[in-house]
């Protein structure tokens, strides 16, 4: 039987490049003027670049999760308070 190794260089690549992909969609709606399009697309790419770190941190695969709060404190990035 085959053993199964997890990648996390080629793990890390697939939510760089989607969210590379995403940015570039999130500025054509912002430069259409399709403001809530554009905050939405661009939350996905800054999700997914949490979720590299999490991988190149953790080292294992990214939690399913879209809270960018849980997704910071899994890559181990302290918020300050506001001010």
């Amino acid at each position: 039987m085959k053993k199964f190794t997890f990648d996390v260089k080629k793990t890390v690549s697939y939510w760089v490049e989607g969210a590379e992909y995403d940015l570039g969609v999130a500025n054509a709606m912002f430069n259409a003027r399709k403001y809530p399009y554009a905050l939405f697309i661009g939350h996905l790419a800054l999700e997914k670049l949490l979720k590299a770190l999490v991988v190149k941190k953790k080292r294992a695969h990214a939690p399913f999760s879209h809270s960018l709060p849980y997704l910071l404190e899994r890559a181990g990035i302290k918020m300050r308070e506001p001010m």
